[in-house]
């Protein structure tokens, strides 16, 4: 990893969290606020996550990707043999992360990679976001994450792989 993608990737701090989407499992975090042509929130940052991942405090995990799994709370009388988003009101991951998102007021103060391409993102009230690679696979369209800036009419893209992070 270059230092000028370091450096892009640090410049996350200061942002707050501001919303999520998902495409399927992925989840797909904003930061900051930047809208597009039809005035949705696409974020300074996105971060689109195709791991394991978890948002934690000193004590618990708040919600982790396998939450898309789950029911939320209207949904916890629903059959176990439901799978993913099939829920008629939604998951417990959906849920939570939107709540997470809407009262803890997540402004990022501290970043860090690590060797095989996880990121930990802290947030200034002690939570912290944690991206764990879990998959070995070399083919080329393995992603562990993406982040994209977007402040530019040409978003760029740093990729984590495990061949490593690299801008592309």
């Amino acid at each position: 990893m270059t230092d000028q993608t370091k450096n892009k990737i640090q410049e996350l701090i200061g942002l707050n969290l501001t919303q999520t989407s998902r495409s399927s499992n992925m989840e797909c975090l904003k930061f900051g606020f930047k809208t597009n042509d039809k005035k949705q929130n696409i974020g300074e940052f996105g971060l689109h996550i195709q791991t394991d991942w978890r948002i934690i405090n000193d004590k618990n995990i708040l919600v982790g990707s396998n939450d898309l799994f789950e029911p939320n709370s209207e949904n916890q009388s629903e059959s176990e043999s439901e799978s993913e988003s099939d829920y008629e009101n939604g998951n417990l991951r959906d849920e939570k992360l939107k709540r997470i998102i809407k009262s803890d007021n997540l402004i990022v103060s501290k970043i860090r990679i690590d060797r095989v391409g996880g990121l930990n993102i802290q947030f200034k009230n002690q939570s912290e976001l944690q991206i764990i690679p879990t998959n070995s696979s070399k083919s080329e369209y393995n992603e562990f994450w993406r982040l994209i800036d977007n402040r530019k009419s040409e978003s760029e893209h740093i990729v984590s792989r495990i061949s490593g992070i690299e801008k592309e």
